[in-house]
């Protein structure tokens, strides 16, 4: 059985505009999967709807078996931008998804800890977000998102506004963190090398519906260098070649 199966989602928003359209897509445990269309083809919808944010109009989403009625603590998310709160340190941002429903202890202090460390920030734990460049804000994003020990983390274009050098430096450290731990993974991009990068799988999305799959037969784990591999450039061009014979129509969901 998948790990995460979506059955025939569909989503409407009450002007009436139909953004998802009938979506199947199974994930199993531990795969890298990655989503990636034209701005307004109804990504973030999905993935808000994976995360229990909004209702799907038709269909369901189940995860490990059970159907996604509302937000988990099992479902990490991390946003576009890192959403961390400037007047509380580093190690209680970390710590929010847990203060919001218990009292933290010595030992969630001790695992936010570890934790920071996977992302090479334990040194900055007493710090202000104020204080950290936007990759390292990304990394206590990611962090924060880890904390709840989540079977599933959700990723909507976390470093899209981050320069090119560190954003192949947070793709790197995701993929080891993630393999580490086990974690499934469904990641939104708008960049192509970053999906191929990344993923086991990838899905082309446009208006609403899923148009094209694709499989990433490169080994793991990834150094580097495989970006400039024939293969890579290979699986590039054939995801650029499938989106553009997707004709462009009118946009109608800003995510």
């Amino acid at each position: 059985m998948a790990f995460i199966k979506i059955d025939n989602v569909g989503f409407e928003y009450k002007t009436k505009v139909r953004v998802l359209k009938d979506i199947d897509w199974n994930i199993q445990r531990g795969e890298f999967h990655s989503l990636i269309g034209r701005s307004g083809c109804g990504k973030t919808t999905l993935l808000k709807i994976i995360a229990g944010l909004l209702v799907p109009t038709n269909g369901n989403v189940a995860i490990d078996g059970a159907q996604v009625l509302k937000p988990s603590f099992k479902t990490g998310f991390v946003f576009q931008t890192p959403n961390l709160l400037e007047w509380l340190p580093i190690i209680d941002n970390v710590l929010l998804p847990i203060t919001i429903r218990e009292n933290k202890t010595q030992q969630h202090v001790e695992f936010a800890l570890e934790t920071l460390e996977t992302v090479g920030l334990k040194d900055h734990s007493n710090r202000y977000p104020t204080e950290l460049s936007g990759g390292q804000q990304s990394r206590v994003a990611i962090a924060r998102a880890l904390i709840t020990q989540p079977l599933l983390l959700l990723m909507d274009e976390p470093f899209a506004a981050l320069d090119a050098m560190t954003r192949e430096e947070l793709q790197i450290d995701l993929l080891k963190l993630c393999s580490k731990r086990g974690t499934t993974v469904l990641f939104i991009t708008h960049d192509i090398s970053e999906a191929v990068y990344l993923s086991d799988k990838i899905a082309v999305m446009d208006e609403g519906f899923i148009q094209n799959r694709f499989s990433i037969n490169i080994s793991k784990p990834r150094e580097n260098k495989v970006r400039y591999e024939p293969q890579f450039n290979d699986l590039c061009s054939a995801i650029y070649r499938s989106m553009k014979t997707i004709p462009i129509k009118s946009r109608v969901d800003p995510q």
